[in-house]
């Protein structure tokens, strides 16, 4: 298959979500080793957008180069899955600062509607993580920070990523806390409450 005929850019692009779905989805898992070449010849892409990808996906968190050995799908350890739910918790925090009070009142059916959702389904599965990333997107989205959502995007990825690939033992484990509680809280106007809603409802379940 001819290597497609689209600005560099875009390529490495394709690559870079193709193998990200394939993450998300389990397809891909710790300890697989990547082929550049059999990617590249797969998705019909010359080795230098694969390598692109690689790169950004290291930066990232998901793949790690081992010297003599390639590129490998990275091993998720303890430290890195509180270390992402850290940074997560500081990026949605400063986040409720900004947009708690008439942006959650105003955009509340649609959030209320997701959260409603949520406690239906059983937590740690797909479907559960799925709309928790649609409800936390939503809210990080009201804060008008496009750098903030543009990192958070990035982060939540890495954490189901993280989910899937390693087990919280139970005694680890906060209780869980409503998604529907928490639209109540974020609904005043003082950013010290709004923030204090977000940090104990990221810590719930973890």
């Amino acid at each position: 298959m001819q290597p497609v005929d689209m600005p560099k850019n875009s390529l490495s692009q394709t690559v870079y979500e193709n193998l990200l779905n394939k993450f998300l989805q389990n397809q891909l898992v710790p300890g697989n080793l990547l082929n550049r070449r059999e990617i590249a010849l797969e998705l019909g892409v010359s080795v230098a957008p694969v390598l692109e990808a690689l790169v950004q996906l290291e930066m990232e968190g998901f793949v790690e180069s081992i010297p003599r050995k390639g590129t490998l799908v990275r091993a998720v350890q303890r430290e890195d899955v509180f270390g992402q739910l850290m940074l997560r918790e500081a990026m949605e925090c400063q986040a409720a600062r900004l947009y708690c009070g008439e942006a959650v009142r105003a955009n509340r059916p649609q959030l209320a509607s997701i959260a409603q959702e949520l406690e239906m389904t059983l937590p740690d599965t797909p479907e559960h993580w799925k709309l928790e990333i649609a409800f936390h997107g939503e809210l990080v989205a009201l804060s008008d920070c496009l750098a903030l959502v543009r990192e958070f995007n990035r982060f939540i990825r890495l954490g189901v990523f993280y989910r899937l690939n390693r087990v919280i033992e139970p005694d680890d484990r906060l209780e869980r806390l409503s998604h529907v509680q928490l639209l109540d809280l974020l609904t005043t106007d003082d950013p010290d409450r709004a923030e204090r809603a977000i940090r104990d409802h990221l810590r719930s379940g973890k």
